[in-house]
């Protein structure tokens, strides 16, 4: 009855079983655990409980790389067949939607349960080191396996609504957050409302909005984690949060098998063409340029991968608004102060701001390896390095938006402008910026390398890469927390690790180049 429903995920799960490089990635993501065990072996001896700060670790660790991987690698799952235009075909083979949703979905969400099924033995030896015990690595990975059936199923909904896989992405990003952020989302409307005496602090309204509140918080998978590291933790393996996130993803994989049929006539030429909102203020008085001119690639960047001007004023739009109701919100329904708004503002546009140089990062390079047109675009006039120049300087624009909010936050901060100093001048200051530099040029590394997913694996090797250099830098660590924060010694230190992070980024942005270079001559 489920033959030919099941051929295309039979067929997925052998061509994985016989790929070298998957069983490699297991093998790394177990080496990994390997190295954190033997950081804690060593480090027993200096601090408590070794076995539950290395338990720790690799908790969150799994659970930052099951996030990257819900917005890029099971956003794209059903969008790349859209894209390529064989959604079609493969229904006309027989196929039918749900057997489409396993082999395309379900694969990948079995071969990244097996990465957690890698881990879980060796994680097991954090029990002998003492401070964890059985019940919390159980609940903890149970915790993680809801959390991943809930990202991967939400991230193959949006896969099925959206047309192109930059938007099935933003979607599945946005839900996440609005996953993590609806407790405190309930909580600031509750107390925004009984400030603005709408509602009594006693009334029924204020009391559902607390339990519900509760119950957010209580299917949060970092509130779980967080209660499952405690010392002494005896609760179920199986519990709220599971139950939720498991009801949430069968819900959620229904949804897009439902839908499926309905959304999947999205061809690239049926698309009604675009009001042209830029005509109403570019073309007023002059004729409007409607070629690339001179740059032509870096006009093709801006408008292709950033959006164009077109997104950038929704963008400023957007941003402005979010701001004007912090500053409008300060002081009038909340506990913080004017001056308090300008510095969560800034930190919101660097988080803005990082996330965004990492998405243009991931696609800088993607759309000329999946259409196989790197040897063409290296047939451009013009060395590889003014190439790779001119798409980097078609993204920059797209961060300007969140860059004039960042600097408006910073202006009402009363510290804004003393740390935006430091950051210009203290090595210390320059280490963060580097190591956010390194994480972008691995993406756009990764990006002509693998076919999806550059985003969570550029995170992935970061973070294996940081877990290794804490093992064998702990004497660096060391002597720089010995040393005053604001020392000239300590500002010495971080300038010798800024050293090796700028070679780093040398190097891989020579075998970038590299690369490029390989293109043009196939």
């Amino acid at each position: 009855m489920f033959t030919g429903t099941l051929a295309m995920l039979h067929r997925a799960l052998r061509l994985d079983a016989r790929l070298m490089r998957t069983h490699l990635f297991r093998l790394g993501f177990a080496v990994l655990v390997y190295i954190s065990l033997a950081y804690a072996v060593i480090s027993s001896k200096l601090v408590g409980a070794p076995g539950l700060r290395m338990f720790e670790s690799m908790v969150w660790l799994n659970f930052v790389l099951i996030s990257l991987a819900g917005v890029s690698f099971f956003a794209t799952a059903i969008t790349e067949e859209k894209e390529e235009e064989t959604l079609g075909l493969l229904m006309l083979a027989g196929i039918d939607p749900l057997g489409i949703l396993l082999g395309k979905s379900t694969s990948r969400l079995v071969g990244t349960l097996l990465l957690l099924l890698v881990q879980f033995p060796f994680t097991l030896l954090a029990i002998t080191l003492g401070g964890v015990l059985l019940g919390q690595v159980l609940a903890a990975y149970v915790s993680l396996t809801a959390y991943m059936l809930f990202v991967a199923n939400l991230g193959v909904a949006c896969s099925v609504l959206c047309r192109r896989g930059g938007t099935a992405s933003g979607l599945t990003l946005l839900g996440i957050i609005l996953y993590f952020a609806s407790p405190y989302v309930v909580e600031a409307v509750q107390l925004g409302l009984v400030n603005g005496e709408a509602i009594t602090s006693g009334g029924s309204i204020a009391v559902q909005l607390t339990k519900l509140a509760a119950a957010c918080r209580e299917a949060s998978i970092g509130e779980r984690l967080h209660e499952i590291m405690q010392t002494g933790f005896m609760g179920r393996a199986f519990g709220f949060q599971a139950l939720i996130l498991v009801g949430a993803a069968l819900l959620l994989f229904l949804v897009a098998w439902l839908r499926f049929r309905r959304f999947m006539h999205h061809a690239p030429d049926s698309r009604s063409p675009r009001a042209d909102l830029m005509a109403r203020f570019v073309g007023l008085g002059r004729a409007r340029r409607t070629r690339p001119g001179r740059h032509a690639l870096a006009w093709k960047e801006f408008h292709f991968v950033t959006g164009g001007m077109q997104m950038q004023l929704a963008k400023f739009v957007i941003y402005g608004v979010l701001v004007g109701l912090a500053f409008w919100a300060a002081e009038r329904y909340y506990s913080y102060t004017f001056a308090q708004s300008g510095e969560y503002v800034a930190w919101g546009m660097l988080f803005a701001i990082t996330f965004e140089a990492s998405l243009y990062a991931s696609r800088v390079f993607h759309d000329e390896w999946l259409g196989r047109t790197l040897p063409l675009l290296s047939m451009i006039p013009g060395k590889p390095a003014t190439i790779i120049a001119s798409k980097v300087i078609g993204c920059a624009p797209a961060l300007a938006p969140a860059l004039f909010w960042l600097i408006a936050g910073c202006m009402i901060w009363p510290d804004g402008l003393e740390q935006a100093l430091k950051c210009l001048f203290l090595p210390s200051r320059w280490f963060f910026g580097l190591l956010m530099l390194l994480f972008m040029t691995l993406t756009a590394f990764f990006s002509m390398i693998v076919r999806w997913g550059a985003l969570p694996l550029a995170g992935a090797v970061m973070a294996a890469g940081m877990s290794f250099a804490g093992c064998c830098g702990s004497p660096v660590v060391m002597m720089l927390s010995a040393a005053s924060h604001e020392g000239i010694s300590a500002e010495l230190g971080f300038g010798l690790v800024d050293a090796v992070i700028v070679t780093l980024i040398l190097g891989l942005q020579f075998d970038v180049r590299r690369r490029v270079e390989i293109a043009s001559a196939q």
